[in-house]
């Protein structure tokens, strides 16, 4: 049992143990994580010193939230913000530092989330074609974005894939997304024609003889990380002219919009995207305008 004289860095360090020993998540969803909870820490130790954290109340919470709306942050990050602090306090509870969890009851106000911006397929092809396939950069950048296009994969997937994640004769993708759930997800000839001779002539080029099984590698024929891969991506997008504000989550939230537009099931898109809950994948179902009038006139029996 940990004494009064413990810190809250090592509570924090404990926390971190048990996301990543018995809840089993991944390092990005954790760093998350460790930055909500600074933020939260930093504000109630401007309230009551180091201690403050371990005497919170549930009113302490709720002005927190309420001061983060008033900094102009969206109703999810709110809502993210609070699931942090719940959990912590849930595993204080748990180890029997604190008697109740003051966040367990606390509720944000219901908000309608705007639906994520994605590319026209227009605009998509002009991005996938923005790399130059002639060099072996170009060529592994061209690669990675029709992967990213095809397969709905987060920047994160895209980094931790091993050259055994690829089955060019299967036609699929072996994805380990968060939480470490293995998916499988099935790519066109689209990809297959850029991912064989990848694989075949430009890894091994890349690769510079350095024993690694990352699929994508940098110029140092290391495995890419998540900045550098992100980086690469902003230099295609700010070249294509594409006037919309490019995110790492661009290409698979086009991706899922597409699937769903051309009538795709949606709980086959929540099974190829990796979502736990449906509710999230239904953040995709935005048809626009003129396409409801198109389906309407389409489909509707005094329509016809």
């Amino acid at each position: 049992m940990w004494s009064e004289r413990d810190g809250l860095d090592l509570y924090l360090a404990r926390f971190v143990d048990y996301l990543y020993l018995e809840k089993n998540l991944s390092k990005n969803t954790i760093g998350s994580y460790k930055t909500d909870l600074s933020l939260f820490f930093e504000f109630m130790r401007n309230r009551g010193g180091e201690d403050a954290v371990f005497h919170c109340k549930r009113p302490d919470i709720i002005e927190y939230l309420a001061f983060c709306r008033k900094t102009g942050l969206n109703h999810r990050t709110v809502s993210r913000y609070l699931s942090s602090i719940r959990q912590f306090y849930r595993f204080l509870h748990m180890e029997g530092k604190v008697n109740i969890n003051p966040a367990l009851h606390i509720t944000t106000p219901k908000n309608v989330l705007n639906p994520p911006e994605y590319l026209t397929l227009e605009e998509t092809e002009v991005l996938l074609d923005m790399p130059d396939g002639s060099t072996k950069l170009g060529a592994r950048d061209r690669t990675i974005l029709e992967l990213m296009y095809s397969c709905g994969l987060r920047i994160s997937e895209v980094v931790e894939m091993k050259t055994g994640s690829v089955d060019l004769k299967g036609g699929y993708l072996l994805v380990f997304g968060k939480g470490n759930k293995e998916r499988i997800v099935p790519f066109g000839e689209r990809a297959e024609r850029l991912l064989r001779p990848y694989l075949e002539n430009v890894r091994p080029a890349l690769l510079k003889k350095k024993p690694t099984d990352a699929l994508f590698l940098n110029f140092r024929g290391e495995g890419m990380g998540r900045k550098g891969l992100w980086k690469i991506i902003k230099g295609h997008a700010a070249r294509s002219g594409i006037r919309k504000n490019i995110k790492p989550h661009i290409l698979r939230h086009s991706f899922a919009t597409h699937l769903l537009q051309n009538g795709a099931d949606l709980r086959a898109v929540q099974e190829l995207l990796g979502h736990a809950d449906i509710s999230t994948t239904q953040i995709y179902t935005h048809l626009d305008r003129g396409t409801l009038i198109d389906i309407h006139r389409a489909h509707h029996p005094l329509q016809k």
